[in-house]
């Protein structure tokens, strides 16, 4: 009767998540709850190579490939009032073909863009912008790279310093950075300093201070793993600590933010994991870099990631789904400590999307502008994004002092929670007042010395291909003696030495493999003894 209800109760689920279908995120509702604006077409032509920032809580600026006017290098200001944006007029700062821009704020009413020159041999160059009202004047271009540069991404260190990190392809595709010197608005370079001596892409740079900052990128070199770094200013000088694989497989797509305390996010494709999108926390101490566990966001192919961040523990992803449709969507993160818990996904852009750069600006509103590939228009279109504002509650006035009244009798305590201290090493175990199908879940248990672990058997047929088990022998017991259980989703099979983590989605779920060291097992936080060695079948209910 129990595999029988598992099943019915499963296939409800099934039916139900169908019938919905995109109703889902209408009905989905949380404090990380969003909703939309109409979208605001700010270049109705082809436009690419987006990338856009915040100069207030209620104005940005986009810079993008204008590819209505010979791809000409073109930036405009948007302002938001309410959901309502107002654009200035279009502002050329290069007048002729220009490819992979990145912006960045020096102050309210100052910028500095970067991008390759194709009018100019490929150079990389920078200009500097001066914001008056929704007005734009350009100091002159400056090449800070006299080869072939692509995928720059800048970030300012204060008012009159930034580091520019760049693929210098005539330097061998290495990863280098220079440091940019503003007096008015003239640019002095520093030496390039080379940071990966290897093939390298996908750049994505965030401040720690006026003096660090962290650069994620895709070590072509290193087998396309996704990397970080910690460079250190001092003057006109950088210096970098070691580098810190944060993903052991194919890694595309990086976009980092900066958090309080030494902290940063890091978002990415998945290449070793269908593609899916992924996201961490990293951790800084002086030059060494600490990182989380990987959460997924995305249970699909993923393209054009775009982060930033909104208050002090919230970030936001938009990015291309790229499961069917391409549709625009974004998600928001929440931080605590290294854990990060994800809402629902949004669509914002029902078709295809693509070039998407998200802006925060504030704890609950942000910006995301695209590509609008619907009807192949490709047009450089913006929606804006809010979410609730969390309710401040104010405390009550004080009352005026009265007489104390007598005390009243101490209630008796509540008794506490009866744990099951009979539960041994390989009992089976479920919590029949569990929510929902939780309540049919079945866990094995493990114990060692005083450690306690559980493992969820996925499903019936797992079940059953251990000869030794029997549905009789399940015994229900309450949630607390549940609790003292750590659930374990690390595993090998009989005869194999490869441990895989687990990740259990209905009767159905996913592996991957720790192809990592003893001591990288033991620094990022896993535990040798909640290992479970299982049968293959039961391994191979899990997807690679």
């Amino acid at each position: 009767m129990k595999k029988i209800s598992k099943y019915i109760l499963t296939l409800i689920v099934i039916l139900i998540a169908g019938f919905l279908g995109n109703q889902v995120n209408a009905q989905e509702a949380s404090e990380t709850e969003i909703t939309f604006s109409p979208k605001y077409d700010f270049n109705m032509a082809s436009t690419s190579r987006i990338s856009a920032i915040d100069l207030s809580s209620s104005k940005f600026i986009t810079v993008y490939q204008d590819g209505g006017n010979l791809n000409y290098g073109t930036a405009i200001i948007g302002n938001v009032s309410d959901n309502i944006i107002d654009y200035s007029l279009e502002n050329v700062f290069n007048a002729a073909n220009t490819n992979y821009l990145s912006v960045a704020i020096l102050s309210d009413n100052k910028f500095v863009i970067v991008y390759q020159d194709i009018g100019n041999s490929n150079y990389g160059t920078a200009i500097i912008g001066d914001i008056s009202g929704n007005t734009i004047t350009y100091g002159s271009e400056y090449v800070f790279n006299t080869g072939n540069t692509i995928n720059a991404s800048i970030v300012a260190l204060s008012e009159s310093k930034f580091v520019i990190v760049y693929k210098d392809i005539s330097n061998s595709n290495y990863g280098t950075s220079i440091i940019g010197d503003i007096s008015e608005n003239t640019i002095t370079y520093s030496s390039e300093y080379v940071f990966n001596t290897g093939n390298t892409d996908y750049f994505s740079i965030a401040t720690l201070s006026g003096s660090k900052f962290v650069v994620a990128y895709k070590d072509i070199s290193n087998s396309n793993y996704g990397t970080s770094i910690i460079g250190n200013v001092s003057e006109n000088t950088i210096t970098y600590g070691s580098e810190y694989v944060f993903n052991q497989s194919i890694t595309n797509y990086v976009s980092l933010g900066f958090l309080p305390d030494d902290k940063f996010v890091v978002a990415y494709r998945d290449g070793g994991n269908a593609d899916y999108g992924m996201a961490l926390i990293g951790d800084v101490s002086e030059n060494v870099i600490f990182y989380g566990s990987e959460y997924i966001f995305n249970t699909g192919a993923t393209s054009y990631l775009s982060l930033d961040i909104l208050g002090e523990n919230k970030f936001i992803v938009s990015y291309q789904g790229n499961s069917g449709l391409n549709y625009g969507k974004t998600i928001i993160g929440v931080v605590s400590d290294s854990v990060i818990n994800f809402g629902p996904k949004y669509i914002f852009n029902p078709t295809s999307t693509g070039c998407n750069s998200v802006v925060g600006l504030s704890d609950n509103k942000f910006v995301i502008t695209y590509q609008d590939r619907g009807g192949d228009l490709n047009y450089g279109r913006a929606i804006v994004g809010s979410i609730p504002v969390e309710e401040v509650i104010e405390p009550d006035p004080q009352p005026i002092p009265e007489p104390e009244p007598e005390p009243d009798p101490v209630p008796e305590p509540k008794a506490e929670p009866a744990i099951d201290t009979t539960i041994v090493d390989g009992d089976l175990i479920r919590n029949p007042s569990a929510k929902g199908i939780a309540s049919l879940d079945i866990y094995i248990v493990k114990i060692v010395g005083t450690k306690k672990f559980k493992r969820l058997i996925l499903s019936p047929h797992v079940f059953e291909s251990y000869e030794h088990l029997n549905w009789e022998d399940v015994k229900d017991v309450n949630q607390e003696t549940m609790d003292v259980h750590a659930i374990s989703n690390l595993i090998r099979a009989v005869g194999n030495d490869k441990v895989y983590e687990l990740f259990p989605s209905g009767d159905t779920g996913t592996r991957k493999w720790l192809n990592i060291t003893a001591e990288e097992f033991v620094n990022q936080g896993y535990d040798s003894d909640s290992i479970y060695e299982i049968n293959t079948t039961d391994r191979n209910a899990y997807e690679k």
